[in-house]
């Protein structure tokens, strides 16, 4: 939990009535805030709405708009009871408002109720946009992730890269091992993809069978031929028998692609991505690929 206070005395005030319960910690102004959400996203933000530079309404209101931070409640404290502050409280994007001086009791309670109903939306999310088999994203989360990231990439003028990866020859690894043993092996390379990358915001998913799906926001030509050819090495260093292979082990063949500026170009860089995944296939496979 995030307590955003710029008055030392609320924040201790706030800190210790909450931390024999959850894991808090505290900023003091709203730019601190909006950075700590996007590097460590805690479950629920506590906020003052008065503060120097950015103030609280504006903090929460650039969470919100942000497809990383967008779905973390935000409680706002505030010593305004009138119509108007509450009427902006809610225009922000919070979920509730506590006015000042509030009970400690009421402040426990709030945040308990609230983040129960955090754990149950987020189970829920889970569930929604999880691969069953491997338990990373599925094909619908990358989608939609895949399409805010472009939006994203595009107001900020970043680059925006994409990889599609596919494990070799596995059908013959199903008929050499079997269909479990099949199973396993997309455990593994899944867990093994998604640990090679450590930043939020990259994403790895399962786009359908024995092929998955990269996203790399802010991640420009070198860092992309990079990556491919270091996730190619990832797969080697498993070292996964395959019999049903010409190599003898496990191997992938990836294709990439940047996409360009709008978000209209979504659908031609996967396009691009596999265009070069399956020409890494017809050139022998176990290589990498970019457009």
């Amino acid at each position: 939990m995030l307590v955003v206070e710029d008055d030392p005395i609320s924040a201790i005030i706030s800190t210790q009535a909450l931390s024999d319960i959850y894991d808090t910690h505290h900023v003091s102004d709203g730019r601190a805030a909006v950075d700590f959400c996007l590097m460590t996203p805690p479950d629920l933000v506590l906020m003052d709405i008065n503060m120097p530079g950015i103030s609280g309404l504006e903090a929460c209101g650039i969470l919100k708009r942000n497809v990383l931070t967008k779905d973390i409640p935000v409680v706002f404290i505030t010593a305004a009871s009138d119509p108007q502050s509450e009427d902006e409280c809610w225009d922000a994007g919070c979920v509730d408002f506590i006015s000042k001086p509030f009970s400690i009791k009421t402040l426990r309670h709030r945040v308990n109720s609230h983040l129960s109903v955090k754990i149950l939306t987020d189970e829920l999310k889970r569930l929604a946009t999880s691969d069953a088999l491997t338990n990373i994203k599925n094909r619908r989360f990358f989608d939609e992730y895949f399409l805010a990231q472009s939006k994203l990439a595009a107001r900020n003028r970043e680059p925006l890269g994409l990889l599609m990866v596919d494990i070799d020859y596995f059908k013959q690894y199903n008929d050499t091992y079997g269909h479990i043993k099949g199973d396993d092996c997309l455990k593994v390379v899944a867990d093994a993809l998604t640990k090679a990358f450590v930043r939020p915001t990259d994403c790895v998913a399962r786009y359908g069978g024995e092929e998955f799906v990269v996203v790399l926001p802010s991640t420009d030509l070198k860092g992309m031929q990079h990556l491919g050819k270091y996730l190619i090495e990832i797969v080697h260093e498993l070292k996964i028998e395959h019999l049903g292979s010409p190599f003898k082990k496990l191997t992938v063949s990836i294709g990439g692609a940047l996409v360009e500026q709008g978000e209209e170009q979504v659908e031609n860089a996967i396009e691009q991505a596999d265009k070069q995944l399956y020409t890494a296939k017809r050139q022998g496979r176990d290589k990498f690929l970019m457009a």
